[in-house]
């Protein structure tokens, strides 16, 4: 694979995709923040974009955060930005990963087996599994509550729920207290044959093997539990491992030390997916941003830094580490993060994080001004509605800003009339699934957003007083960390 990888960074060169755009920047007018929004295009980015499927392709499918697919990431961004004259670190990152080994879920009499998949950092059954009837809460309660429970024997049943308000930690503990010895949880969506493995963030609280499985089977296996009731066989193993992956960054010759302005995205997807759009879409982003500076990096203002993180699909592994070895110093010098999630989403919208105070709002100001002179639509969000690497910074202090398209979320009416799109539907029905390859990724959303992401990094690349706007407005409204998805 390195030898095929090797050719397809080579003719990425030759073509152009990896020099940075030279005369044609030099030729764009106005200020950096113009000329970067009007050389970095979404059409540059694809190009970024068709590599990285081609990893994901002959890696199994995914560039998870643990598999050869991200390390073959790794290389590629690396090697393309050796190849622009930057200096590249890779950080190595210690985490601790959760490597499930079984996972296997038989409905007795049904013949075949159900997709599942295990909750990290929960406890495995035993070794033969748990064989066991499905209870579920009464129909249309949430198993928030032990009420919720009322005449159903959920003592020695393996119990099926959707995933509600008060969060599957509540929920496991409650079936857990009324004598139950696994749990099934199922996300609720317009695309019930999608699957989405969920993570204990809170491991203690789960004393219970538990699992998650598509909407259709879930609800399948409530109407049976409500009815003639029915028997499964679950198997969960799995433990932890002490692993490592790492973050890579580089930074601008040129700029003040003492104004650092970093611009980052996650590089990893989940092991499920190839994740084109999550986040491969902002990490190619970076990286022709980077490439665009690249002759100039040393006329800079403010330097820049460019990072691609590792493991936020484990909850923003890389970046908190990254923010947790930075010395007060170094922390000081930064003076403002820009992220990004899910730029390119199918069924997309435009959101800008804004926590309304501090920093971020001045960043976020930024990002509106450019869609609002552009008359693209757009709304804005706290900057928690997406768990990404910004909130790792956020949560020192550091000013952070970006956008997204959506994913989970389901796109309402209004929306639609000023997204376009369809109401009824997620934002990015391929959020962690397979389908999130480079054929459903939203060509016309890319090419909005990309010159947005650059437009921005030069205005705080080129303009000191936009730096000190955001620094002056002191800290974001504070929020939890690590984040909670619960």
């Amino acid at each position: 694979m390195y030898h095929r990888l090797a050719g397809l960074v080579g003719a990425l060169l030759l073509a152009g995709v990896a020099l940075p755009p030279g005369g044609a920047a030099r030729a764009a007018p106005g200020s950096l923040a113009d000329r970067l929004a009007a050389t970095v295009t979404g059409a540059g980015v694809h190009r970024h974009l068709a590599a990285l499927q081609h990893i994901a392709d002959a890696s199994g499918g995914d560039r998870g955060y643990n598999r050869v697919g991200f390390t073959r990431s790794a290389r590629y961004v690396s090697t393309v930005l050796r190849a622009a004259g930057y200096q590249v670190v890779e950080q190595t990152v210690p985490y601790t990963d959760f490597d499930i080994t079984t996972e296997r879920l038989r409905i007795d009499g049904a013949g075949g087996d159900v997709p599942v998949l295990m909750t990290r950092f929960t406890p495995s059954t035993p070794a033969e599994g748990i064989e066991a009837p499905v209870a579920a809460p009464i129909d249309g309660r949430t198993g928030c509550d032990p009420a919720d429970y009322a005449g159903v024997d959920a003592a020695g049943a393996i119990v099926v729920l959707a995933r509600a308000a008060c969060g599957y930690t509540r929920q496991q503990q409650v079936a857990a207290g009324l004598g139950a010895r696994g749990v099934l949880l199922y996300y609720v969506t317009p695309s019930p044959e999608n699957s989405y493995r969920f993570h204990a963030f809170n491991p203690e609280a789960f004393t219970i093997p538990t699992a998650s499985v598509a909407q259709r089977d879930g609800e399948a296996l409530a109407r049976a539990a409500r009815g003639d009731g029915a028997r499964v066989h679950l198997t969960l193993r799995a433990r932890a491992v002490a692993r490592t992956t790492v973050n890579v960054l580089a930074e601008t010759t040129g700029g003040d030390p003492d104004n650092v302005v970093l611009l980052g995205a996650h590089l990893d997807s989940v092991p499920e997916a190839p994740g084109i759009n999550d986040n491969a879409a902002m990490a190619a982003t970076v990286l022709q941003v980077a490439l665009a500076l690249a002759s100039r990096q040393h006329a800079v203002t403010n330097k820049v830094r460019f990072a691609w993180w590792g493991a936020e699909e484990m909850i923003n592994v890389g970046s908190g580490h990254y923010v947790a070895a930075l010395s007060g110093d170094e922390r000081r010098r930064v003076a403002a993060v820009l992220n990004g999630e899910l730029i390119a989403s199918p069924n997309d919208g435009r959101f800008v994080w804004d926590p309304g105070t501090g920093g971020g709002h001045v960043l976020a100001d930024l990002f509106a001004g450019y869609f609002d002179r552009r008359g693209l639509p757009y709304e804005r969000t706290g900057p928690e509605s997406v768990g990404s690497d910004h909130l790792a910074f956020e949560a020192v202090g550091i000013p952070t800003g970006g956008i997204d398209g959506g994913n989970l979320q389901v796109k309402t009416p209004a929306q639609q009339a000023r997204f376009g799109g369809l109401a009824g539907q997620m934002f990015d029905h391929c959020y962690h699934q397979r389908c999130d390859r480079l054929d459903t990724l939203n060509r016309r959303a890319l090419d909005a957003n990309v010159p947005a992401v650059a437009w921005v990094l030069g205005r705080l690349a080129d303009d000191v007083r936009d730096v000190r706007a955001a620094t002056a407005a002191g800290p974001d409204r504070q929020v939890a960390y690590p984040p909670v998805r619960d």
